[in-house]
């Protein structure tokens, strides 16, 4: 239910939660206007046609006068003659302004009546919530004036009944309309926002592995190109940027061979064999480091293009072929298990490397006598790599991937770059690379991958 309201109205603080909001706010006063100009044009109408009828009624009384007959030949003593209550009452004025039959009189209807244009209905005001329309004409050359009178339709209740009764007739209607309104509107704002959606999805694609993508502009709107434009603008600076600085680290660890070789040779000439030795040492230190560099640069350079599939469990057996003898002369054995063949698309020469870092770090680490297990695992494919290690507190094992970041149990000479290049390797394929506790003791350092290579990019 939650998914369905959000697909329909938006998330929390979305846009298309605004819009909705908005249309709803804009539908709600619509519905009152039209309620309101019902309203409004229902009494009007009715206004309208009790004028009429009032006229229409004046008019008959004039034309049923009798100036030669008693009462001018009218039924005076009629409902329609007595009191100023009822559906309609009459009153006759002679010329002289006086009332002939009827009770509604007062000096201000006989001054309104005196001043009417004959055969002109005009309003009159009468006394209490009543409609007055009055109507003069000659008769016999004698001007006779009739004043006919009604409830107003705020006074009558069957009106204000037939009000109601119209209104729920027309509440249905209302109803549809504004289902029919709000749907529409809804997927208005949901189709006019579809290309927001298609920005954001490009935006997700464009990483270091793809620093070359941009946002499209298709079908965008007039008022979001020019932002999106401007995003692009900056990508393109934020590509260059990082193309010099990663083009420059692979440079450095490069051009840095040179020398170190020059000084490797050197040393080899010292006669102090004492002297010779720790500059040796350090130097081979230093070459470590440098290749550490060179391999961290080749996977901030590496790129989807050069992917293809790679065989993990290959990879697997060749790191454990190239520690067996070091971790055999360390007391220390070495196992791969798991699948006989799973492959994923990648870099072979990189994820030789950060497997072989991940072994490295457990040999490191493991106590004498223990096996480093390489497990190969199949869904999801990547790798497992589990010690016997003092295992890494919580508190660490984010950290742990970070450049020149080193645990606290680190031996003297690392560079702290190991675990960084197995997490750009990771960053470079789109893979996953976490450290968890292993049972019974130890640690387990997972890389797994997202790209099978029957399922590219």
């Amino acid at each position: 239910m939650k998914a369905w309201l959000r697909a329909l109205f938006g998330g929390a603080g979305s846009l298309q939660q605004k819009l909705t909001a908005n249309i709803l706010l804009a539908l709600l006063a619509v519905i009152v206007m039209a309620w309101a100009v019902m309203i409004y044009e229902f009494l009007e109408h009715l206004e309208e046609r009790l004028e009429r009828d009032l006229a229409r009624e004046a008019k008959e009384v004039l034309i049923q006068i009798d100036l030669d007959r008693s009462d001018y030949g009218l039924d005076t003593t009629g409902l329609r003659f007595r009191g100023p209550s009822g559906a309609y009452r009459y009153t006759l004025f002679s010329a002289d302004g006086s009332p002939i039959a009827g009770s509604e009189d007062s000096p201000e209807i006989r001054k309104a009546l005196s001043a009417a244009p004959l055969g002109h209905p005009v309003d009159i005001k009468v006394p209490g919530a009543r409609k007055g329309i009055g109507l003069c004409g000659r008769n016999a050359g004698q001007r006779v004036c009739v004043l006919a009178s009604a409830n107003t339709p705020f006074a009558d209740s069957t009106v204000l009944s037939g009000l109601k009764h119209e209104l729920k007739e027309q509440v249905e209607w209302i109803l549809i309309g504004s289902i029919i309104v709000l749907t529409t509107a809804l997927m208005t704002a949901r189709w006019s926002l579809r290309p927001l959606r298609r920005t954001m999805i490009e935006a997700r694609d464009i990483s270091p592995n793809a620093p070359e993508n941009r946002l499209t502009t298709h079908n965008l709107p007039q008022e979001i190109k020019p932002l999106v434009e401007s995003v692009n603008q900056a990508f393109g600076r934020l590509e260059k940027g990082y193309l010099a600085q990663r083009a420059f680290s692979s440079n450095v660890a490069h051009e840095v061979r040179t020398p170190l070789a020059i000084l490797h040779s050197s040393v080899e000439q010292l006669k102090d064999s004492g002297l010779r030795k720790s500059l040796q040492k350090d130097l081979k230190d230093l070459e470590n480091i440098f290749e550490q560099l060179i391999d961290l640069a080749r996977a901030d350079a590496l790129g989807p293009e050069a992917f293809e599939p790679v065989d993990l469990c290959e990879i697997a057996v060749q790191v454990s072929s190239a520690h067996a003898r070091a971790a055999i002369k360390s007391g220390r054995t070495l196992a791969v298990t798991g699948g006989k063949r799973i492959e994923v698309l990648g870099h072979k020469g990189l994820i030789f490397i950060a497997l072989d870092n991940l072994v490295r770090n457990a040999l490191a680490y493991s106590p004498v006598g223990s096996e480093i297990e390489i497990n190969v695992q199949e869904a999801p494919a990547g790798f497992r790599v589990l010690d016997r290690g003092s295992g890494i507190p919580d508190e660490d094992k984010n950290a742990l991937f970070e450049r020149f970041r080193r645990g606290r149990d680190a031996e003297d000479g690392g560079s702290g770059l190991g675990l960084a290049i197995v997490k750009s390797v990771a960053d470079a394929h789109g893979a996953n690379v976490r450290v968890e506790d292993r049972a019974g003791g130890g640690s387990v350092f997972v890389m797994e991958f997202q790209l099978h290579s029957n399922n590219p990019r």
